[in-house]
């Protein structure tokens, strides 16, 4: 009776170490994105997520073989999403600004942002004092005190500033005329306003990296000391990279590496 039971154990060890790995239950990495925030996320007319950065989820997901659950959550809520747990991480062109850093966990760079100035079709401002000067820049309320205080610094002594919650709230007063410039993240610029709207806006000045109103870049957000998923995003990011998904990715949405 006794070998009868060893050879029972025996058969089963056996019969689960043949079995695919498919039968074992993957890892969920939870990642929350804003819907409303074109090219980077944002539904189809059928209300599929799809963007840049919902790609790159996907991607990341598939380098570590976990699975992706992406929720569409409005920025506004995201911070309390990610705090609470019902997400891990969010992946949304988040800067990695010194206060950011201090109050959650970050991964990245996993893009490397830039600059310039939104304007009407028919402005005459190209990004230089001389054609700024007067006039009122609308800006998004920087996450950094820093950022805020560059921006002021460098444009308040010659023009208004003018802050917001939301760039695409200083967009509708720039096409209602109340500012003249906005001034945010040039890929967002872009492809929000400026792709397939020529005649109503264009973009100004040259494009500028500015550490201290974007960070050393941009990364994913976790929650403070969450080493596990960090560990595993800085792993698939360095994948991606090397594989070159990350750059096919990137060249389909905006003609360039982001990380370059």
């Amino acid at each position: 009776m006794k070998n009868q039971k060893l050879r029972l154990v025996a058969g089963l060890v056996g019969a689960l170490a043949l079995m695919p790995p498919a039968v074992f239950a993957k890892d969920t990495l939870k990642v929350g994105m804003d819907p409303l925030y074109a090219p980077f996320s944002f539904q189809t007319p059928d209300g599929k997520l799809t963007g840049f950065d919902f790609e790159i989820s996907n991607a990341l997901c598939d380098a570590i073989d976990v699975t992706c659950d992406i929720q569409a959550i409005p920025y506004e809520g995201s911070m309390s999403a990610l705090q609470s747990g019902q997400i891990d991480t969010l992946i949304n062109t988040y800067a990695m600004t010194k206060e950011r850093l201090q109050q959650y966990t970050m991964v990245g760079p996993y893009i490397k942002p830039t600059a310039r100035f939104l304007v009407a079709a028919d402005s005459d401002i190209d990004g230089t004092e001389a054609t700024l000067k007067g006039k009122v820049l609308g800006i998004e309320k920087s996450s950094s005190a820093d950022g805020n205080r560059w921006v002021h610094e460098t444009y308040g002594n010659y023009m208004t500033v003018q802050e917001y919650d939301q760039v695409n709230n200083a967009v509708l007063d720039l096409k209602a005329g109340r500012v003249d410039a906005v001034f945010a993240d040039e890929n967002q610029l872009y492809f929000a306003y400026v792709k397939g709207h020529e005649t109503e806006f264009k973009l100004a000045g040259e494009s500028r990296f500015i550490p201290e109103y974007f960070g050393q870049g941009q990364g994913f957000v976790l929650r403070k000391g969450d080493e596990k998923w960090a560990k595993q995003l800085r792993t698939a990011l360095d994948l991606i990279v090397k594989s070159g998904k990350y750059e096919e990715i990137s060249k389909s949405y905006f003609g360039r590496n982001l990380l370059k």
